[in-house]
């Protein structure tokens, strides 16, 4: 059997929310601007976002979260990628 190609890597990852951009700075009005600018969170999101600081902003898949990471990083906040641990089923998920 082939190895899985990287696409289907990357859907399971997506499917099972294998990856968590996590952001490692309390809530700041220049953390919050950056969250905004680059994740395109929305306002009605910010209380929630602002709650969840510092922690996890997005799950996902590896390749799709590296270049927020990326983009955070460059606009100096302190950030990283995890690979996410198993949630039991009806765990609140904080972020997407």
């Amino acid at each position: 059997m082939p190895p899985p190609s990287e696409h289907d890597r990357a859907q399971h990852e997506r499917a099972h929310k294998t990856w968590a951009l996590v952001v490692d700075e309390p809530a700041s009005r220049d953390v919050l601007r950056a969250l905004r600018r680059i994740l395109r969170v929305k306002r009605s999101e910010l209380p929630a976002i602002r709650a969840a600081l510092p922690g996890v902003v997005r799950r996902g898949a590896q390749v799709d979260l590296a270049p927020l990471e990326a983009a955070l990083a460059e606009a100096g906040v302190r950030c990283e990628l995890r690979r996410s641990a198993p949630r039991a089923p009806g765990d609140a998920e904080r972020g997407r």
